[in-house]
């Protein structure tokens, strides 16, 4: 996976999505949930998704901090991760177990930072999974302020990803 700057047009891109999902938040809606019911919110990830049950979407960012960047998604709806029942978490948290095994494995990160931002009302719980590679000169949270940018050459990172999954 290659990862370039973004571009104003993909910048633009990304801001109307967040724009999108601050409206929805002060309807009182999830962005996630009306997304996922109606459509139009977030970009198109079909191609990004590389596992898939029936309590959790994993796929890579759109718009990622580092090569093999995550996202874990729970299903159902929990604001956060204390709403989020023990015995569920049990699963969620071996499915991003996994995950972290498949980034390590194919993008050879030396670890990889595991994250979930609540970031106000009508949050969806998803974590961020971002790999450290051994050659990033950002280490620890400065990984996670790092400049977004654009995934190029990702389709056989899906398909690895996708085998590691299941294998």
């Amino acid at each position: 996976m290659k990862i370039i700057p973004l571009d104003d047009t993909h910048e633009q891109e990304r801001q109307a999505v967040l724009q999108r999902v601050d409206d929805l938040k002060k309807q009182n809606f999830c962005p996630t949930c009306y997304h996922n019911e109606h459509g139009g919110v977030y970009p198109d990830i079909s191609a990004q998704t590389f596992y898939e049950d029936e309590l959790t979407w994993c796929f890579l960012e759109t718009y990622p901090r580092n090569p093999g960047h995550s996202i874990v998604l729970v299903k159902p709806h929990y604001d956060d991760i204390s709403e989020m029942p023990p015995d569920i978490g049990a699963v969620v948290f071996a499915v991003i177990h996994q995950v972290i095994h498949a980034l390590k494995t194919h993008f050879g990160a030396e670890k990889v930072y595991l994250c979930t931002i609540c970031d106000g009302e009508r949050n969806h719980l998803h974590f961020q999974l971002i790999p450290r590679l051994p050659d990033d000169a950002l280490r620890g949270s400065r990984v996670f302020v790092k400049e977004r940018g654009l995934p190029t050459e990702y389709a056989d990172d899906v398909a690895v990803l996708r085998g590691l999954m299941q294998g």
